[in-house]
């Protein structure tokens, strides 16, 4: 019996990897059409634009793994199934159970898969692309928003308007407030270059703001300790869905401790929690398509089928994820709600499979 596992798992595997080949091909070559728009700016060439496509490559992967998980499983058993093999291995007394425990072995490899390029090559393959072009286009390393960004320490409000390409800032602005939530303080600063455990502000100017009025003063450097270091500016810059678990956990952390919104770091968490899971839930679809009602359509009609069922999945997890975000559902309830729809969708399938 083993050895029938290993032979539909095998099949499902190549099937599989053969789809995520023709997908990332055709993703890729849509994305070099896109970067192409920007050829020229700055210093963005072609070997910029090759290079950052190699590095986002991860990204795609880890995007398309359940939409090539459900077309190869298809395929894979299809493939089987035209062929004979599996009329001949139910009637050796093969069960639909013994087929579907070689297909939970493919889940679970693709759910390591998943987790490994979602967790471990995708995030630090992302934020180099992202700082590769956007060093290459500007000279920075940049950030989500062409204003800057900003953050929060307590009673502190922090603009930084540019981050240098080595992870210094250009033109700082820090408003603090008292208790009452009255500005008392802004300190401007034309770059900031982190030392030890805290930053080093140049051609610093301070204006202290009182009953009496406003005090200028300015000096050639300061010191500013705050909660923000490099490794949480990499992680403002780079947007939640392309960090890694326990970055997301910290910033979250880091957002509650100063009564900032969370809900958009936490959808992406529960978000990364879904994903091998839906993984393992596409290749379960598979199962009906050969032993369901499509078990005599031919092997094009079940790949379309399952082609439009991998990309309506996509459609209704990504559209009631921002649902989610505008209506303020529970981030864990809004990733996991489409997984949980189609995986009883395929428990049902597979229960009426004989």
């Amino acid at each position: 019996m083993k050895i029938l596992q290993r032979y539909i798992a095998k099949n499902i595997i190549a099937s599989t990897l053969l789809v995520l080949l023709v997908l990332l091909g055709l993703y890729t070559f849509m994305d070099f059409i896109t970067e192409l728009d920007d050829l020229g700016k700055g210093n963005y060439q072609i070997l910029d634009i090759l290079g950052y496509l190699a590095l986002t490559m991860p990204k795609r992967i880890y995007e398309l793994l359940p939409v090539a998980a459900l077309m190869g499983s298809v395929i894979g058993l299809g493939n089987l199934a035209s062929q004979s093999e599996l009329v001949a291995m139910r009637a050796a007394g093969v069960s639909i159970k013994d087929i579907n425990k070689s297909v939970l072995i493919v889940a679970g490899l693709l759910v390591v898969v998943a987790l490994v390029m979602g967790e471990v090559f995708r995030p630090i393959a992302e934020q180099k692309a992202r700082q590769m072009q956007s060093v290459s286009q500007t000279g920075t390393v940049g950030s989500r928003s062409e204003y800057g960004f900003w953050t929060r320490d307590g009673n502190h409000f922090n603009h930084i308007e540019r981050i240098n390409a080595d992870g210094s800032f250009s033109n700082v602005a820090i408003y603090e407030f008292d208790d009452k939530h009255r500005l008392r303080i802004l300190t401007q600063a034309a770059a900031a270059e982190y030392q030890q455990d805290s930053w080093i502000l140049s051609d610093v100017v301070q204006s202290t703001i009182d009953e009496k009025g406003v005090e200028v003063s300015s000096v050639a450097h300061a010191r500013w300790k705050s909660q923000l270091n490099p490794g949480m500016v990499n992680i403002v810059v780079v947007p939640p869905e392309f960090l890694p678990v326990w970055d997301l956990l910290e910033y979250v952390q880091y957002l509650k401790r100063n009564h900032q919104s969370v809900a958009q770091y936490e959808l992406a968490f529960w978000s990364k929690m879904m994903m091998p899971l839906s993984t393992a839930v596409m290749v379960l679809l598979a199962v009906p398509f050969v032993f369901g009602p499509l078990r005599s359509t031919p092997i094009g009609g079940r790949v379309l089928a399952g082609t439009l069922l991998g990309i309506g999945f996509h459609l209704f997890n990504q559209s009631f994820q921002h649902m989610g975000l505008v209506f303020g559902l529970l981030p864990w309830l809004a990733s996991a709600f489409p997984t949980m729809v189609f995986a009883g969708l395929a428990w049902l399938m597979n229960s009426r499979v004989r």
